[in-house]
């Protein structure tokens, strides 16, 4: 037997938290992409949906890497 303290540490994890930062940027820039998509000639609706898809991809994201955002370490 040890007296050693067998204690698990919650550590953050520095890649999903560049994760998360980067997730936002992408959903914030796509924000602002709609009237740029219009400006380039596409209709209404596809740009719409192109901008849906880069926000639902940019939530899925933030949503995985919140869910490994901490490391335990024993």
């Amino acid at each position: 037997m040890s007296n050693e303290p067998t204690e698990t540490v919650a550590v953050l994890n520095l890649t999903s938290v560049a994760g998360i930062v980067v997730c936002f940027a992408a959903a914030a820039v796509a924000l602002f992409a709609l009237p740029t998509l219009e400006r380039q000639g596409i209709s209404f609706e596809t740009a719409f949906w192109m901008v849906s898809a880069v926000e639902l991809v940019t939530v899925l994201g933030i949503i995985y890497f919140i869910l490994n955002l901490h490391e335990e370490r024993g």
